[in-house]
C-alpha cells in the first residue's frame, strides 16, 4: 500500500507500470515516482549484500573507467564547491577521495559495501565502512558528495537532513541521479529504461522535484544540468548485462558487430543522469 508523497504530501498516485514485483507510481500533486510497495530496510539491506557481490566484480576491474568518472565529476563540481574538508557519501572503492586529495583537498568517504571500503583503505585512502544513519562523523564538511546515491534510499528526505547536519553553514552539496525526465524514458525506451530498477532505486526524481525536496530540507538549489559519464562501451555491455538483462542481450549482439578498439575507447555518454548542486541555507 502506497504512503503518502515525500514532497508534497499527497496520498493520490497514477500506477505507470510494474516491474520486478514493484508497482511504479506517480504522485498526482508533484510528480515524483516511486516503487510501491516500498522495501524495508532489511529487504534493502540484503539485496545489496547479494548483488553487490556480482556488481561489484566487475565495478573493480574497471579501475580505470572509475578514474575517468572521478576526473570528470571532479571537473563539474571543483569550481562550485567550497573549499576545506570533503566527504564523498557512496564513495566505493575512494577514486573521487583519492583524486581530490591528490589536488589538495582533505577529502574522506563512506559507503556501505565492505570489498569497496577494504579496497579503499589498502590503498591508504581514509574511507569508513557504514551507512549514513550510523555514521558519527570526525568533523563538519564543507563539501559534501553523493553520487547516484539518493535514488537508492528508502527514505530521501532524511538522507538529506542527516547529510545537511554534517555541512558548515553555506556548505555545498553536489548530488547526481537518474533523471526521470530525461529523452530515454520519455520517448525512447519507457519502462525498459536501464534505471528502472525496482529493487535498486527506489525513488525517481527530475529536476523540480529533486530541487523541491532539496529546498524543503534546508538546501538552496544553484544549479541543476545534464550529467555526463565518461565510459567506454565495453563497460555499458557488462553494467547492463548486470542490471539489465534484456537490455544486456541487445547489447551484446549489437558489440560483435562493432570494432573493438571502438568499444575500448572512453567517450562522454549523457545515460539520463543529472548534476544537482546546493548549498546549506
Amino acid at each position: 500500500m502506497s504512503s503518502n508523497c515525500l514532497i508534497c504530501g499527497q496520498s493520490a498516485t497514477t500506477k505507470l507500470f510494474d516491474k520486478g514485483g514493484r508497482d511504479f507510481i506517480r504522485c498526482s500533486g508533484c510528480g515524483l515516482i516511486r516503487v510501491d510497495p516500498m522495501p524495508t530496510p532489511d529487504e534493502n539491506q540484503h539485496y545489496y549484500d547479494e548483488t553487490y557481490r556480482e556488481w561489484y566484480s566487475t565495478f573493480h576491474k574497471a579501475t580505470d573507467i572509475r578514474r575517468l568518472i572521478a576526473e570528470h565529476r571532479m571537473d563539474e563540481v571543483e569550481s562550485f564547491a567550497r573549499p576545506g574538508h570533503w566527504l564523498d557519501v557512496g564513495c566505493a572503492a575512494g577514486q573521487f577521495v583519492a583524486l581530490a586529495r591528490e589536488r589538495g583537498i582533505e577529502a574522506e568517504g563512506i559507503d556501505i559495501a565492505p570489498a569497496a571500503i577494504e579496497q579503499a583503505q589498502a590503498q591508504g585512502i581514509p574511507a569508513h565502512l557504514g551507512s549514513v544513519e550510523g555514521f558519527t562523523p570526525p568533523r563538519s564538511y564543507d563539501t559534501i558528495t553523493a553520487f547516484d546515491v539518493l535514488e537508492h534510499t528508502i527514505q530521501p528526505a532524511d538522507f538529506l537532513d542527516r547529510v545537511r547536519e554534517w555541512l558548515v553553514d553555506d556548505g555545498t552539496l553536489a548530488l547526481t541521479l537518474p533523471d526521470v525526465s530525461s529523452v530515454y524514458p520519455q520517448w525512447i525506451m519507457g519502462k525498459h529504461w536501464f534505471y528502472y530498477l525496482p529493487n535498486d532505486h527506489l525513488h525517481y526524481f527530475d529536476p523540480s522535484t529533486v530541487s523541491a525536496l532539496l529546498e524543503q530540507r534546508g538546501f538552496r538549489v544553484e544549479k541543476v544540468s545534464k550529467a555526463y559519464k565518461l565510459l567506454t562501451g565495453n563497460y555499458i555491455v557488462d553494467q547492463l548485462n548486470i542490471f539489465n538483462p534484456w537490455l544486456g542481450r541487445i547489447a551484446t549482439a549489437l558489440a560483435t558487430v562493432i570494432p573493438a578498439a571502438s568499444l575500448a575507447k572512453p567517450r562522454l555518454y549523457f545515460i539520463g543522469e543529472m548534476m544537482v548542486h546546493a548549498r546549506r541555507k
